[in-house]
Formats: structure tokens, sequence, C-alpha cells
């Protein structure tokens, strides 16, 4: 059963899903939803393009990834020979659905039966958390009126991207820039470790989507959601910047770089301050916690650290704060090259 009716901070920030029978068939209609998904409106050579995107980032042979530079070079020059003189052709990715709940609530020591069973099964295959709770909190968010049943899906308010959905769309991108004559220099992503706080999350995606950054990951674990709150906060940004759910943020730094990007994260015990260093290349921004900042593990995959001056008594600044003069850094050394080729 799905209800409007909210109580209680979370609750009051996205609808809800009560019941076995509910949040199964609301999942099981999600999946049907995917067939057909990630279809390639131009050229069959880019379709190919993407296949081989998709083996490579799950291959660490190099081999792999010089024939994906190869496939997508042979798909700019078919698209260049086949166009009509003047048309500006725009590879594009059209994708129908990707994540649509939030997170699933279970009650700690319920009794779970074929149906839990498989709610766990389809969420885990759709990257979805799951949480155990205490009942009494499963009560709450019902109200009086709902029987929850031990389980509580918790819709999102915007679509949740995988990764392999983004990896599609950036070879696209990057079959788009090249028609286009340009680089890839300045095409960034922000990647979040750590940041627990709706409030903050809604205030970065509205600092990357201000700045152009092209998609935001969050992991699955020891992050916020996609509630009200960071829609709200987000100032509608959320509704149009990506937001990627991945499992493990090392292994997507490793994949991204091996799609061309360069790693920075921000840490206060850097050497090197912000302003210093060559942001003028693909870039995957770091920000961590206010509280741990980028954990040690994730800092060991980041090909530099970078700081922020901190010049007063406050030993470090909000992590919307921080995320936004790196993304706007980013933009500066970028429009002061093209400046100076001009």
């Amino acid at each position: 059963m799905k209800t409007n009716e909210r109580s209680g901070e979370e609750s009051s920030q996205e609808d809800l899903i009560f019941g076995k029978n509910a949040v199964l068939s609301y999942l099981e209609q999600a999946a049907r939803d995917t067939t057909g998904e990630h279809e390639i409106l131009q050229n069959a050579l880019i379709v190919e393009a993407m296949e081989q995107a998709r083996r490579s980032c799950e291959s660490k042979n190099s081999a792999a990834l010089e024939d994906l530079e190869e496939k997508i070079h042979a798909a700019v020059r078919d698209l260049k020979s086949s166009a009509p003189a003047g048309l500006k052709l725009r590879p594009a990715l059209e994708y129908n659905y990707t994540v649509k709940i939030n997170k699933i609530l279970l009650a700690a020591g319920a009794e779970h039966d074929a149906r839990i069973g498989k709610i766990k099964t389809i969420a885990r295959q759709q990257q979805i958390p799951i949480q155990s709770c205490d009942k009494r909190k499963l009560d709450q968010l019902a109200g009086p009126h709902q029987r929850h049943q031990g389980v509580v899906a918790m819709l999102s308010p915007a679509e949740i991207w995988r990764l392999d959905t983004f990896l599609q769309k950036l070879v696209l991108d990057r079959i788009a820039c090249e028609l286009a004559g340009g680089t890839m220099d300045g095409y960034m992503v922000a990647v979040l470790d750590g940041v627990e706080d709706p409030h903050n999350l809604g205030a970065i995606i509205r600092a990357a989507e201000a700045a152009g950054v092209k998609a935001v990951f969050i992991p699955q674990r020891r992050a916020a959601g996609l509630t009200g709150t960071v829609a709200k906060t987000s100032a509608g940004a959320l509704a149009s910047l990506p937001v990627v759910r991945v499992g493990n943020i090392v292994q997507c730094l490793e994949t991204l770089k091996k799609y061309g990007f360069w790693v920075a994260a921000l840490d206060l015990e850097a050497k090197e301050y912000y302003t210093e260093a060559n942001l003028v290349r693909p870039m995957v921004i770091v920000v961590g916690s206010e509280g741990s900042g980028v954990s040690r593990i994730v800092k060991e995959h980041c090909d530099f650290l970078v700081k922020i001056p901190m010049l007063g008594k406050s030993e470090s600044l909000n992590a919307s704060v921080a995320a936004g003069i790196m993304f706007y850094e980013v933009v500066r050394q970028c429009r002061a090259k093209d400046q100076s080729k001009s």
C-alpha cells in the first residue's frame, strides 16, 4: 500500500509503501519496466562501442580499453562520413528507469517468509539498500491505520542511475565531444564518501549542477538517501543532475580511471593547495564527510590530494562549501586555458 500520509521527520520527506505484497509488487513491476532500457538512438557502431564499454569496465585488460577507444573513433569517423552537410549529430542515450526505491526498511527480529526473501533478492539485484530497524520505527512511519507487516519501502523523489547507465552516457558524450572537435577536459563528476546529512547532500547537488558537474556518485552505505529534504535543499537541481548509486567507491574510482578520469580528493593534510593542482582534465572530485573527511582507503586510490587553506579559527569547511569551491576551481582553470588559446 502506498501512502502520502506521513509522520516523523524522515517519513515527512518521502512517499512510503507498506506491506510485503505491496513492496514486492512494486519491485517486480520496476524490474519489468527495465526491459529494453539503454537503447541507443544513433548508429549501430555506437551500439557496439557501448557493449565494448560495458565489458571493459569489468576488465583490467589494457588492450580492452585500447579496443574501446578504437571503436569510439571508428564510430566518430563513420558518423562524420555519413552525416549530411551542415548536420550536427548529437548521439543520445534514452533511459527509462534505474532505481525508484530509495531504501527498504525491515523490522528486526520479524518472521521472514518467501515474500521477504524475494524482496531481498530483487533489492540486491537493483542495488537498493536494505536496513534493519526497530519495529517501533516502522509503527511510527506507518501510523495507526496502516499494517506494514515488518516491511516499508521509501520512494526516492528522483531517479537513481546505475553505474553502467552513466558509463554508456559517458561513451556517447565522448563521441559527441569528438564530433565537435573538442576534448574531455573539464568533464567533471563528484564522488561523495560518507556524506550522511541530507541537507549537505542537497547543497552539494545544487553546487554541482550549477558548476556543470555531469553526475554525483553516492555509495549504498554510509550515505544520505535521496529524500525530499535533499530535493528541497538542492533547489530543483536534483531533477536535472544524475545521481549514481554504487556498491563500492574504490571499485567505482578504478572504473572511472579506466575511462580516462583523474581523481582528486579534498584532504586537510594534503601538501598541495587546490589552486596549484592541474585540474584541466577529466576530473573526479571526491568529497568526504565533515567529521572524518575522505576515508583512508579511498585516498589511497586517488591520483592526488589537495587542500583549501584555512586562515581563521575554523578547522574545516562545510562539505558543500568545500565541494563548491573545488567544482568552480575546475571551471576556472578550464576557462583560463580556453582564453589563453584565443
